[in-house]
């Protein structure tokens, strides 16, 4: 066994609930386990495992490629130890709870096919009260050392957590084998009790004691910590807030000013607002019915499999990537639409998810965008080329690069063909949306903008409704860093191909062969 297969098989034993989205058979004792990634002697067993890779790698006089992703991987992790992240371990964005019911009933990444995989599940779910009450302490932690989450967030988190409860999540309305046990009574069990004290403690102690101010510059070393966050996400180590800040602010104009080109091409006499609104009502850009939206969806794929996929890269995928509605249970907390890959040994195919809230709120115009972005030759055919070459260690295909990985998804955007200006338009107003991350989040979370002022500025340059809005500002709020990882990724691939010489067949190659890599690696590749 090389490092890299040594590396993976500990990581496993540090973190077996991986295996319940990689679905590998050489893992599958595992499946009882649950690991509490919020507790003590757990993080002393993550430290201990990066600090061992760290010093072997470091060892090595020659470093090839994945020796140098490795070396990053492990470095970066260690010093996340050093902040307090652990001290707001959840939120309606980022909630391990919300994953762990999801498995539950079906819809999640768990696979249920025989009897055992249901008793499994149950002595797996056991440590679920463990992982509550560890965040119940972080956030009592928290609270000691005045880190919290803002208030406007711990609403939301207990509004989701409430509608998880109530609407009981985790049954299980598939179960098609016969069963000596009621498997929903038992998930009832264990998860109601734990569900409702952590919902008590948020609710009676936590939330008067959180922040009224919704950046990390309001916490105790947040600048410090946004920084480090800034780099982790962006995987780029000469980057600095302000010239991401900056580079946002220049993105915002250049789009708005071609958004003004294509209205002015359509003839229409109007502000961009009144053409937004336009556009949103010609019938020709709304879907009849959820039906029509997804086959228009699924129509799209086909096309761009035909065309681009043929004519941009060399290599094809066997898996396909199926198109299907966001859970109901999910559509009011999830994004417009997301990707949730297959599993290593394709059990388990890769899902392109469209929110189906509300149809208004979709339009023929983003199609060719979103499905470039999420599907083929964006996050699907991506994660699935890394997925069946064998040439890839198993540590990188189960790495979350997402500088890497939203950065080549929105540079894929831009191969599309566009062949009409709604089509096109449809493209600048998904690219606004990344262009403004870079300006909204740095405001909030480095230069104290407040909410008030964050929203001003986003909505003068976005038509998305209100509560749009206020959606996607939560977002940014939760999670600080993960928006900007869209546009700088995608600059620096459009950087390298600028100065690359070849076609560009060979260039994709070239960026996809070794799978998601930091950043500043993929440059030295160069």
């Amino acid at each position: 066994m090389n490092i890299y297969d040594n590396y993976f098989d500990e990581l496993m034993e540090v973190f077996p609930s991986l295996n319940d989205f990689l679905n590998l058979d050489k893992y599958k004792h595992l499946q009882t386990k649950l690991e509490n990634p919020f507790d003590n002697s757990h993080i002393k067993k993550q430290k201990e495992l990066y600090k061992k890779y760290l010093d072997l790698i470091s060892k090595k006089k020659r470093k090839n490629v994945y020796d140098k992703t490795l070396l990053y991987m492990c470095d970066e992790a260690l010093e996340s130890y050093k902040y307090n992240y652990d001290l707001t371990p959840i939120n309606h964005q980022d909630n391990l709870l919300a994953s762990i019911l999801e498995m539950a009933n079906g819809e999640g990444v768990y696979i249920f096919k025989v009897k055992q995989d249901y008793v499994n599940f149950i002595e797996k779910i056991k440590s679920f009260d463990g992982i509550v009450q560890s965040v119940i302490d972080n956030m009592k932690h928290g609270i000691k050392k005045r880190y919290t989450m803002p208030k406007i967030i711990c609403i939301k988190l207990i509004e989701q957590l409430e509608a998880l409860l109530s609407t009981k999540t985790y049954f299980n309305n598939s179960i098609k084998i016969k069963l000596d046990f009621d498997f929903n009574e038992q998930c009832e069990s264990i998860f109601s009790p734990s569900l409702t004290r952590l919902i008590v403690f948020l609710k009676k102690e936590y939330l008067n004691t959180c922040r009224t101010t919704i950046g990390m510059c309001g916490l105790p070393n947040g600048l410090k910590e946004y920084k480090f966050l800034v780099k982790s996400s962006t995987t780029l180590s000469d980057i600095t807030v302000e010239k991401i800040h900056n580079y946002g602010v220049q993105e915002v104009k250049r789009i708005y000013e071609m958004m003004h080109t294509i209205k002015n091409k359509l003839n229409f006499n109007g502000t961009l607002i009144k053409f937004n609104k336009h556009l949103n009502k010609r019938r020709d850009m709304n879907f009849r019915s959820k039906h029509e939206l997804l086959e228009t969806y699924k129509k799209q794929l086909s096309s761009i499999n035909r065309t681009i996929m043929k004519t941009q890269f060399y290599d094809s995928v066997k898996s396909k990537c199926e198109i299907i509605p966001v859970p109901q249970y999910n559509e009011k907390f999830s994004a417009e639409a997301y990707y949730m890959p297959g599993d290593l040994e394709m059990k388990r195919k890769g899902k392109f998810y469209i929110n189906l809230r509300n149809i208004k709120e979709n339009n023929h115009m983003e199609v060719e965008s979103l499905t470039l972005h999420e599907a083929n030759p964006g996050h699907h055919y991506q994660l699935t080329y890394v997925n069946e070459n064998p040439n890839i260690p198993l540590f990188i295909k189960i790495a979350t690069n997402d500088a890497y990985q939203e950065g080549w998804a929105l540079y894929c955007e831009n191969l599309g063909k566009y062949k009409t200006y709604e089509s096109y338009y449809g493209k600048l107003m998904l690219e606004m949306i990344r262009a403004l991350r870079l300006v909204v989040d740095t405001g909030i979370h480095y230069y104290g903008w407040s909410y008030h002022r964050t929203f001003k500025y986003y909505r003068k340059y976005c038509f998305e409704s209100d509560t749009q809005i206020h959606n996607q500002l939560l977002r940014y709020i939760s999670i600080p860093t993960q928006a900007l990882s869209y546009k700088i990724g995608e600059r620096v691939i459009l950087d390298l191909k600028q100065n690359f010489k070849g076609r560009s067949k060979d260039f994709h190659k070239k960026v996809l062969e070794y799978g998601s890599l930091p950043l500043d690696v993929l440059i030295s590749l160069f």
